[in-house]
């Protein structure tokens, strides 16, 4: 079900549409979302968020009764997330692991699914321009292998395919970037629908998050964990505010 948002941007002075500002010298202060379903608005579900930030780095997000908090190493990357939610038990927890070289490692997340603790591991290995993502989601009951890898082009992901359990691709899409934006996705093998995005001209705040975020390997990262956590999109790393992304099925 498709969503759009509407958001108002408070940061320092002076504003991200003014081109002449380096990047360095703002600093986000808070960000607030209304995030509406307007395909069915009799029944569209209606989200306030407030997005607050401490220095210039993401330091929680919160809707009308859940709660997530981020925290970072000594290398100011993004160590843990806890999302709670007010008058009850219910917790999220997420890790993030990273090796010498800032690239993410490791991505844990705990849960409960159907009154059970589930735990989901992404283990991601680097071999060359080819990254490769193992997930395993477990419980008492099942153990379930997710195995994803990933084709690396001038720094960007250009190609993520799915392979199934006889190491056979089931799954395999292309992305196309334009002017340092993500354009495109486009399936090559199983769903083969298609999204293009549109871009408009100003300095993009999701951008900002997630390079103070993720560091240096933010444009490989980011992308890895977008699949796995719904507050990361992957086309936040565009250098641009995303408009629009018509689905072509």
């Amino acid at each position: 079900m498709k969503t759009y948002f509407i958001a108002l941007f408070i940061i320092t002075f002076p504003f991200l549409a003014q081109s002449q500002i380096t990047e360095n010298s703002v600093k986000l202060k808070q960000i607030n979302i209304v995030k509406t379903n307007f395909r069915n608005l009799k029944s569209g579900e209606i989200i306030n968020k407030t997005i607050l930030f401490k220095d210039g780095k993401l330091q929680s997000i919160k809707t009308s009764d859940v709660i997530q908090s981020f925290f970072y190493n000594p290398k100011e990357l993004l160590d843990m997330t806890v999302k709670e939610r007010q008058g009850s038990n219910w917790k999220e927890v997420v890790n993030y692991a990273y090796n010498k070289e800032d690239q993410l490692v490791k991505f844990t997340k705990k849960y409960e699914e159907g009154g059970e603790l589930v735990t989901k591991t992404v283990t991601i290995t680097y071999e060359g321009s080819r990254v490769k993502a193992v997930t395993k989601k477990s419980n008492s009951h099942q153990t379930l292998i997710e195995d994803i890898e990933y084709v690396v082009e001038n720094g960007l992901i250009a190609r993520r395919s799915s392979r199934d359990r006889n190491q056979q691709i089931v799954n395999k899409i292309e992305y196309v970037y334009s002017k340092d934006n993500i354009v495109r996705h486009k399936g090559l093998i199983g769903d083969k629908s298609i999204k293009n995005y549109t871009f408009d001209d100003k300095n993009s705040a999701d951008l900002l998050i997630v390079k103070n975020i993720f560091g240096q390997n933010y444009k490989t990262i980011v992308p890895l964990v977008s699949f796995h956590e719904d507050e990361f999109d992957f086309e936040s790393i565009s250098n641009n505010n995303e408009l629009s992304f018509p689905l072509l099925q």
